[in-house]
């Protein structure tokens, strides 16, 4: 995929900067790593949920779904009050 965007002299300027430091002589290199870089600790839901799943392993099930119920409920209320 080829990517095409358009930098302030600015912006540019602190890229080849970074670029430098980091030892690429190209721009396109250095932001071709920042943005994969970036793009591999995007998280899946599953890692995102898991300090949830593991909080309330141990809470029923029927617990749960009321303190969703409760919560959903008590956001509806707020937002009829405003």
């Amino acid at each position: 995929m080829t990517l095409t965007i358009e930098l302030t002299p600015e912006v540019e300027a602190r890229l080849k900067s970074r670029a430098v430091a980091n030892g690429y002589n190209e721009i396109t290199d250095y932001a071709k790593k920042v943005l994969e870089e970036d793009t591999n600790k995007m998280k899946t839901l599953d890692e995102i949920f898991a300090p949830f799943r593991a909080h309330t392993e141990q809470i029923p099930e029927m617990e749960i779904d009321n303190l969703v119920k409760r919560a959903r409920r008590e956001v509806f209320a707020e937002r009829n009050d405003k």
